[in-house]
């Protein structure tokens, strides 16, 4: 049974976002005098945080068979150290956008990263795997916490646009080189120290950032407005969980299995009662009528059939490189590392693009790209050498800088600024439920087939949902270009 991977929208995760890519924060308030405390702080702080989350989950990718043989796992129990991140992210997103709009931005990040970091020292000192996939539940919830509130602060440390734009190019470069080197740096400590030490680094860089956070990050103001619909958001929560679980958990127990059904059943219930829940709140978490924006409705469907493609594929490539080719960790993740630098390296200009030229044209040529590198990759023989895999893998990643950072601007300038947090919240969860969906099903295309064949099927299915998301993409009106003084490019997966 393979295992599964995850590179999130932290990123998408996210890488991916990160993992995780680009958001658009719109200005609010031009005339805003910069705060007292020096922003270079804060843009090292929300660096940190990102890039602890993306460092994590791309050096964790290559360091699966390394715990499945210390902790004596099976593949179920392995998935889950992948899985038990991704559900409670996937679930919580929306809940913590929601808080961080209302109980303040810098309370939600610094709150998140005091989580993570103390998750990350639980995976150290993890006895036997029960216990490591506790610390990647925890992990995962701390990451919801402060992905949606590090856009916020970051764009209340620089409110002059000349000097946002010339951080944000730092910022970018900063996040892009972390997520680059997590594969690399990932192999390079697992083969030195061992696979806990990839949760290790994650501790000291998580306590400086704290600290930076609570000096020199100024305090978000709480909207006092708003209401807290607890009923609400259990409901979306619960829904959230159930359906992601159901996916993660369809290709061992298939689809006729009563847990599965159970699952899609309480899905279906808890997303109904909190559209119903919502539908009824005089001040709802998630104002239903963004759907009514088409730009807004396709993006968001768009990145899910873009995630189960891009990270289902992740999940096939990642069991050539190490079970079919036999690479080793580190030379697995100098494959993976191709993708990173080229995501890196043109998620810097995606936003440029985007500003320019509008957010339709670099989705739309992002996603073709991204069909024929995972055509190319299909058609490869299983015994193709990393020569001929490069500069295949070099356009996955080009594809997906085009895409990420453009959705992202594409759904922020659709909402109003005071709803950012929760329009990204609605486009990472996207992204969190189409990465558990296409795991789940690209990893059922090993039943009852050679592993081989099973990756040349699934490359091609990646394929098809990129043409999918192309055509959604597509549907979305042509919006204004937008100017340097408007957005800031924000790098995720």
């Amino acid at each position: 049974m393979p295992c599964r991977i995850a590179w999130s929208a932290c990123a998408e995760e996210a890488t991916v976002g990160a993992a995780h890519a680009s958001i658009l924060f719109r200005l609010e308030e031009p005339s805003m005098r910069r705060p007292h405390p020096d922003p270079r702080f804060t843009l090292i702080a929300s660096s940190f945080g990102l890039g602890m989350a993306l460092l994590d989950v791309t050096a964790g990718n290559v360091a699966l068979p390394s715990i499945r043989a210390s902790l004596h796992t099976d593949a179920a129990g392995l998935s889950w150290v992948v899985d038990g991140y991704t559900l409670p992210f996937a679930s919580f997103l929306l809940l913590a956008g929601g808080l961080g709009d209302r109980l303040g931005a810098r309370r939600l990040f610094t709150a998140g990263l005091v989580v993570f970091t103390a998750a990350s020292t639980m995976c150290v000192v993890a006895p036997d795997i029960g216990w490591l996939i506790a610390a990647r539940v925890l992990q995962g919830t701390g990451a919801a916490l402060f992905m949606p509130a590090s856009l916020s602060i970051l764009g209340r440390a620089y409110p002059e646009p000349v000097e946002r734009a010339r951080a944000i190019g730092i910022w970018s470069s900063l996040t892009a080189v972390t997520g680059a080197s997590g594969p690399v740096v990932g192999g390079a400590l697992i083969h030195a120290f061992g696979w806990r030490s990839i949760f290790l680094i994650n501790v000291p860089i998580g306590v400086v950032g704290v600290l930076l956070t609570l000096r020199f990050v100024q305090r978000s103001p709480a909207s006092a407005t708003r209401g807290f619909d607890l009923a609400a958001q259990a409901a979306g929560a619960l829904g959230l969980a159930a359906l992601t679980w159901a996916l993660i958990e369809r290709s061992a127990r298939g689809w006729s299995s009563p847990l599965i059904v159970l699952a899609l059943v309480c899905a279906a219930g808890g997303i109904a009662a909190f559209v119903a829940l919502e539908r009824r709140s005089a001040d709802p978490m998630l104002p239903l009528h963004l759907f009514r924006d088409r730009t807004f409705a396709t993006t968001s469907a768009a990145a899910l059939v873009y995630a189960a493609g891009f990270f289902g594929g992740l999940f096939v490539l990642s069991i050539e490189f190490q079970d079919i080719q036999g690479h080793g960790p580190a030379a697995a993740g100098l494959l993976f590392g191709i993708v990173s630098v080229f995501f890196g390296a043109t998620s810097i200009l995606a936003g440029r693009l985007a500003g320019r030229y509008g957010t339709r044209a670099p989705i739309v040529g992002g996603l073709a790209v991204l069909v024929a590198s995972a055509v190319g990759l299909a058609e490869l023989p299983a015994s193709a050498s990393p020569f001929m895999q490069g500069p295949l893998l070099a356009l996955t990643g080009l594809g997906a800088a085009l895409v990420a950072p453009s959705m992202n601007a594409a759904i922020l300038a659709s909402v109003p600024a005071s709803l950012a947090g929760i329009g990204g919240a609605v486009l990472n969860t996207s992204r969190q439920v189409g990465t558990a969906l296409g795991i789940a099903v690209f990893a059922s295309s090993f039943h009852g087939r050679p592993a081989a064949e099973a990756v040349r099927l699934s490359l091609g299915c990646a394929a098809l949902l990129y043409l999918c998301a192309l055509a959604l993409a597509s549907r979305a009106p042509a919006p204004a270009s937008q100017t340097t003084s408007d957005a800031i490019p924000l790098a995720d997966h």
